[in-house]
């Protein structure tokens, strides 16, 4: 299944009335032996992301993550639970209702795309998406982004901004944009990618590759998009791009959303007044990653090899270049909104 924010905010909507329980749950999905559930616990109506597993999968000994906006709890047995147990993933009641909607999402896609393991590797991976959550929420004040950095950020900015633009939808673009929830490429489009790679650098461009399945993806087409930016006083600001992609998302409803993906980006207003070098993005070079690309591959890497991060030059590639419009074409120019 394909999960949204909006999607799920609708079920939480839905629960939101319901009293005189201590859990109010909506079936989500079912991964073999496991249950996903959307959630409110009660008092307070928090949403939740409910997962049920077989009795015993859970072990007393178990330490719950929890902080950043968010909790873990056990949910107590009720009627209909026999022969099962349940973990919930709760909204602390001050925690942001956008960021954790954007944590839910990433949990469930996480453990979905896990397949056919065990109960209890479906419960340990959650352990760890949650944790590495934790991580992050409890690391938010970051120093400003580098220039580099700054670079990158645009270059994702600068594809949302396309992708909002031929999508007619800036909710539909914003549910493409992976990357600051951690996926190996910056954009999922229907069934395909994009990988965005940018630099600031007068001379060379040298992308890292972060991981082997950044470029060797079942999701297709997946495209690399590279974009060299010069410092010109005719070019934005970070701040000023932001700034002005906000204007777009508030206009069309989906501001805090935007918000929060800018933050899991590393993105802080207080952080604006130190991103003051003008970035003038140049061609857009986009290709098309398959047979004969150069990229690890999975298959002809021994089993051994669990991961590796890499230099790709980008300037000696000589595969062919195609637009951004004929990318997010290929890719499909529209996108049926998620549920």
């Amino acid at each position: 299944m394909t999960w949204s924010e909006e999607g799920l905010a609708r079920t939480w909507r839905a629960l939101k009335d319901v009293e005189g329980e201590e859990w109010a749950l909506s079936p989500l999905h079912r991964n073999s032996a496991v249950i996903f559930h959307a959630g409110r616990s009660f008092p307070g109506s928090r949403e939740a992301i409910v997962v049920d597993f077989p009795v015993g999968t859970i072990r007393p000994t178990d330490r719950l993550p929890g902080g950043g906006g968010f909790d873990v709890l056990r949910v107590p047995p009720h009627d209909g639970s026999e022969g099962r147990e349940a973990i919930a993933l709760v909204r602390l009641i001050d925690g942001s209702h956008e960021l954790f909607a954007l944590m839910a999402v990433n949990v469930l896609r996480h453990l979905e795309h896990l397949g056919g393991v065990t109960p209890r590797a479906t419960l340990d991976a959650f352990f760890v998406r949650v944790r590495e959550w934790q991580e992050f929420m409890s690391n938010q004040r970051r120093k400003p982004l580098s220039t580099e950095k700054q670079a990158g950020l645009m270059g994702e900015l600068i594809v949302l901004e396309a992708l909002v633009e031929h999508m007619g939808s800036a909710l539909v673009a914003l549910d493409t944009w992976q990357g600051p929830l951690k996926a190996a490429q910056d954009f999922h489009v229907n069934s395909g990618a994009i990988e965005v790679k940018s630099t600031a650098k007068a001379q060379g461009f040298v992308a890292l590759i972060n991981s082997i399945d950044q470029l060797d993806s079942e999701r297709w087409p997946l495209y690399l998009c590279a974009i060299r930016f010069s410092e010109d006083e005719a070019g934005e600001t970070l701040t000023q791009f932001v700034n002005r992609l906000r204007e777009v998302m508030e206009g069309a409803g989906v501001r805090k959303q935007f918000e929060a993906l800018l933050l899991l980006s590393r993105y802080m207003d207080e952080h604006a007044d130190r991103y003051t070098r003008s970035l003038l993005p140049g061609e857009v070079q986009c290709f098309r990653v398959e047979d004969g690309f150069p990229r690890l591959r999975r298959e002809t890497l021994p089993c051994q090899i669990r991961n590796a991060k890499y230099d790709l030059d980008i300037e000696s590639l000589d595969s062919e270049l195609q637009s951004m419009d004929m990318m997010i074409q290929m890719l499909g120019e529209t996108v049926d909104e998620s549920v």
